[in-house]
């Protein structure tokens, strides 16, 4: 059977983030709304004669480890599977979403591959074997496995989809700095608990913009002053975005260095997206729609 195809691996935000409580995995309890936006990492895979292979290019390439890397990682897990091995691959993924953004692009790229190996190769894994494999490669990658608006709650990482998403106008703004996600977390300091009554209230009121953004504002990111630490550009980065006419949320994602803004309307997130772009003329500045 030859293979030659494309993916698409969607870019995520954390419109919120609490880190609850440091796990015995070395990972973290978080709790978070996920939404994903339409610009993509671009997957290119192809049959070959030869070693499986992966070739990272595009403006956000530079920079990603050969022997460590999420793509890496799912491709050693999947060689247990018979029908994995049967097959050699050449993957080439173009890196449109910055390195170290908090933009989920490592993530994405695992989901899209796995989501595509499953189905294409017939591998049929279980939704439980899917959830160990995303586990294995890092915490972003099941909420990555669609696009759904999602909150991540809960011991066990429960996942709620919603139906219906809200719409909102979205910048993107990535100040060209490195966030490494374990130093970030290593480092924090800010612990939240969690709250059933205040989830049950998100779930009814999530098409709610007053409410929406009025939670938003109050739940925060709590890893953003252990990233202020590590890069201050961050910090006089979202300063900037707060004093922009129209701004109705400005905050770092994930753990950062990139930063969203979300406007009350399209003409004002332009002339936002102006105004950086003069004063900002080298970091990575975009209009984004959620998908």
């Amino acid at each position: 059977m030859f293979i030659k195809t494309s993916l698409k691996a969607y870019g995520k935000i954390n419109l919120y983030l609490k880190v609850i409580k440091k796990l015995k995995n070395k990972y973290h309890q978080i709790e978070t709304l996920f939404c994903f936006f339409d610009i993509y990492d671009e997957i290119l895979i192809s049959s070959s004669n030869t070693n499986n292979q992966i070739i990272f290019t595009g403006k956000f390439s530079k920079g990603i480890s050969a022997t460590h890397n999420s793509v890496l990682k799912l491709l050693n897990i999947l060689k247990k599977y018979p029908k994995f091995n049967a097959h050699k691959f050449t993957i080439k993924i173009i890196k449109n979403l910055p390195l170290g953004s908090g933009l989920g692009g490592g993530s994405a790229d695992a989901s899209a591959l796995l989501n595509f190996f499953n189905k294409r190769l017939k591998l049929n894994l279980k939704k439980r074997t899917i959830s160990s494999i995303c586990n294995k490669i890092g915490a972003d990658v099941e909420p990555c496995l669609n696009t759904n608006f999602k909150l991540l709650y809960g011991a066990s990482n429960k996942i709620f989809t919603f139906n219906k998403k809200p719409k909102l106008n979205l910048l993107l703004i990535y100040p060209n700095c490195l966030n490494p996600t374990k130093k970030i977390y290593l480092s924090n300091k800010i612990f939240s608990k969690s709250n059933n009554y205040k989830i049950s209230l998100l779930k009814k009121n999530i098409l709610n913009l007053n409410y929406l953004f009025k939670f938003l504002n109050y739940e925060g990111n709590d890893l953003e002053q252990s990233a202020f630490k590590n890069n201050s550009v961050i910090l006089k980065l979202l300063i900037s975005l707060k004093k922009l006419k129209g701004c109705k949320l400005a905050r770092m994602t994930g753990s950062g260095s990139a930063c969203f803004a979300i406007f009350q309307n399209n003409a004002q997130l332009a002339k936002a997206i102006f105004v950086l772009k003069k004063h900002y003329k080298s970091y990575w500045i975009k209009k984004a729609k959620i998908i």
